[in-house]
């Protein structure tokens, strides 16, 4: 009995045994299999059976001749021998194949001899595993490597041009200025009086000698672009006064080929921005003679600046020959001439454009062209606009240009009060009451901070406006760890002092403008000389163009009655930005359908204010439009469901 007993327990050891032998067999996703020293097949799981579209009993007793295509079948059958006349097994043997239901793979084989209980090898067990998806992985990684390796070379070689461009273009400047002082004494007939034609060929060779010079800096200044040493010198300055100071050349220039001239600045406004005049003027510079080039006698040019609502557009637009539709896309390509030759006398090498766009990028801001054959051009550009009222007078102007020569580290931290007259009106307090109290929270601040973290700054109030409701002050030789404590305290001693006020729905934002000594190739809206900006919003909920990322779907209701699909980027109360498949003149008044949740889908008018090109590649063309609109005439209905939508998502 109890023999019985211990036989039906080993039975059941046995059984337990075979079911997770059985388990793992059919769960595994690998194919396993069993084989006797004839080459049959004698037990076989699931994944090996189903993909022979066969079941495990249909299988066991075949050989692989039985099954597989003889080339093949031979090739394992070799393999088999050797594992079981050897006595050494196969470990990981790749190899690729076309199964039985046609598709190529990629298998890894390991092959064991399998022994009796007298050390006897009386088969083998088989694995093999599908590794498509990892030789694939590995085919890109050596295609991935490969191709680094190819563009570490292009950049290479891009480098040494660059370099050679660089010092071959500065080697050439000395000799030049050497013929140019030459040139210039003879024409100013230092070395003996001259004839009318000898001044005649002298006159153009002077001419010559500075073409030859602009082509030589357009060419030091690409260098510089690829190379990152393009060096940006950021100061503080009117823009409408930076215009004004070339007007007069400009103008002189246009009237000597019988072009008018005129410029369209805003009217009693200042326009204070953030950037390198010397480039911004090299920028106009090109815009304007261009114009002047491409526009025959008795055409007219027209420079006009708008203020946005956080830019500043400014257009060059003219009555010329204007540019081929095929040609937009790439007009701002390296070596492209806005005319054939035989329209106007080709001049320079095609890179004006090129440094323009690479110019008002640093600045991060965009810029575009629309133009037609035979009527004229329109060449716009935006710069960020971060001081556009009269708050920064001339003093503080000069002060903030003369910490930035001396390469001071500077943060300036701007405190404003949004839509400040109704905040006023709801807070129920005076304007110099209440900056009053930011400026003494301002010194609470400091001495909150201790000695040891403001030893080595000095803070200055450098502008209060009671008027807007702003602050400005300078920390000097202060670090990043400092203003942000600095910041951060600040908040929160405005938040209690508004609590203990009972006033709620304020809001207290603040937006980070960093600068990283160590790149010289930040744009404006980040690098502003040596100045750190971090700007403290304050405001009441229903502050207007306040502006969130967000996608809806919208539809586009173009000139023409064509309707476009797209998504928006943000939106704000004030207007939206979205991704176009078309280009679409600056200044066109559209009809956008926005759909927003739970709200009925609802028509509203936009103006488009600005457009940054997406290239679908450097240098190959545009693939798509970055637009920028404007609402205009808003109804009520709309102008409140846009508004609770936007404070919605804040």
């Amino acid at each position: 009995m109890n023999n019985f007993k211990e036989l039906q327990k080993k039975y059941k050891e046995l059984e337990n045994k075979y079911k997770l032998l059985s388990d793992l067999m059919d769960m595994v996703p690998d194919v396993i299999y069993f084989k006797d020293t004839r080459g049959r097949l004698i037990m076989v799981n699931q994944t090996h059976a189903k993909g022979l579209g066969l079941k495990p009993e249909e299988v066991v007793g075949k050989t692989d001749f039985d099954i597989f295509p003889r080339e093949r079948a031979r090739e394992m059958a070799k393999d088999d021998l050797h594992v079981m006349t050897t006595g050494k097994p196969i470990i990981d043997k790749i190899e690729r194949a076309t199964r039985v239901d046609g598709v190529d793979n990629y298998a890894s084989t390991t092959k064991i001899p399998r022994y009796d209980n007298k050390g006897k090898i009386v088969g083998l067990i088989g694995i093999t595993r599908d590794i498509t998806q990892r030789m694939q992985f590995e085919r890109l990684r050596e295609e991935k490597a490969l191709i680094c390796k190819k563009i570490e070379g292009l950049e290479e070689l891009n480098r040494m041009k660059s370099e050679f461009v660089s010092v071959v273009s500065h080697e050439i400047r000395t000799p030049l200025a050497i013929i140019k002082d030459a040139v210039m004494l003879l024409i100013d007939e230092v070395a003996g009086p001259l004839i009318s034609k000898q001044k005649e060929i002298l006159t153009k060779a002077k001419n010559n000698i500075a073409r030859l010079n602009d082509i030589i800096e357009e060419l030091l200044d690409i260098s510089r672009f690829e190379r990152g040493k393009i060096k940006m010198r950021y100061s503080l300055v009117n823009l409408s006064d930076l215009l004004m100071d070339s007007f007069a050349f400009f103008k002189k220039l246009a009237e000597q080929k019988g072009v008018g001239l005129e410029y369209d600045l805003p009217q009693g406004q200042e326009i204070n921005i953030f950037i390198d005049a010397g480039r911004i003027n090299q920028v106009i510079a090109n815009l304007v003679n261009n114009a002047i080039k491409f526009t025959e006698q008795n055409g007219k040019i027209r420079i006009e600046v708008r203020i946005l609502e956080d830019k500043v557009r400014v257009v060059v637009m003219d009555t010329g020959i204007g540019i081929a539709k095929q040609d937009l896309p790439k007009i701002f390509n390296k070596f492209i001439q806005l005319a054939s030759e035989s329209q106007v006398k080709r001049k320079g090498v095609g890179l004006g454009l090129f440094i323009t766009k690479e110019l008002i990028e640093k600045h991060g801001g965009e810029i575009w062209v629309e133009s037609e054959l035979g009527v004229g051009s329109k060449f716009y550009f935006t710069l960020p606009r971060f001081y556009t009222d009269k708050i920064l007078s001339k003093d503080i102007r000069d002060k903030i240009n003369n910490l930035a020569e001396e390469s001071l580290p500077v943060y300036l931290v701007n405190l404003l009060i949004v839509n400040y007259a109704q905040f006023q009106k709801e807070f129920n307090i005076d304007s110099i009451g209440l900056l009053g109290n930011l400026k003494v929270f301002f010194e609470e601040t400091f001495e909150k901070l201790g000695a040891g973290d403001i030893s080595a700054c000095s803070p200055r109030v450098c502008l209060e406006n009671y008027k807007e409701g702003e602050i400005g002050i300078l920390l000097l030789k202060a670090g990043e760890e400092v203003a942000v404590k600095f910041c951060d305290l600040l908040k929160n001693r405005i938040r209690k002092y508004f609590a203990a006020q009972n006033l709620e729905n304020v809001f207290i934002n603040l937006g980070v403008l960093p600068y990283d000594s160590k790149s010289q190739s930040l744009p404006a809206s980040r690098l502003i000389s040596s100045i750190n900006i971090k700007k403290i919003r304050v405001g009441l909920e229903k502050r207007r163009f306040r502006r969130i990322f967000y996608k809806a779907d919208i539809e586009i209701l173009l000139p023409g009655e064509e309707i476009e699909s797209s998504q928006t980027i943000d939106i704000s109360e004030g207007g939206i930005c979205f991704i176009a498949k078309r280009k679409i003149e600056t200044d066109s008044r559209i009809q956008v359908k926005l759909k927003f949740p739970k709200v009925k889908p609802f028509c509203v008018m936009a103006d488009v204010a600005w457009i940054k090109y997406i290239e679908e590649a450097p240098g190959i063309g545009v693939k798509e439009y970055k637009l920028g609109l404007e609402f205009i005439n808003l109804k009520t209905k709309d102008k409140k469901i846009i508004s609770k939508f936007v404070r919605s998502r804040l």
